[in-house]
């Protein structure tokens, strides 16, 4: 953190710091990825020779809470797991879209 964000975070009142606190450990997307990761006994460096990126584009990824969906597909795929997305209307309906290669290449043939 910069000295800047430091001071400026303790001038905000307790309640405010609590919810930004909160939040951010709410929404770490990245956070959930780091720990499937190691949880498969992989490097960042693993990840991104799998991935086709960088490791430290990996690392980012990690440390982000706005992750583009083709970036998770990828991670994902390069530890040997997968990803599908839920989308749910107001009115409690659900469709699930799973993100895995081989349904994709069955779909468009």
């Amino acid at each position: 953190m910069s000295t800047e964000w430091k001071t400026f975070r303790a001038e905000l009142p307790e309640d405010v710091r609590a919810r930004l606190d909160t939040k951010r450990q709410e929404r770490r997307l990245g956070k959930a990825l780091a720990e499937v990761r190691k949880a498969m006994n992989a490097t960042q460096q693993d990840v991104a020779a799998g991935a086709a990126m960088k490791q430290n584009t990996v690392s980012k990824i990690e440390r982000s809470d706005d992750v583009l969906i083709s970036s998770i597909v990828r991670y994902m795929h390069s530890i040997g797991g997968g990803v599908e997305l839920v989308l749910k209307t107001p009115d409690g309906k659900a469709r699930r879209v799973d993100f895995d290669p081989d349904i994709y290449v069955k779909q468009i043939l």
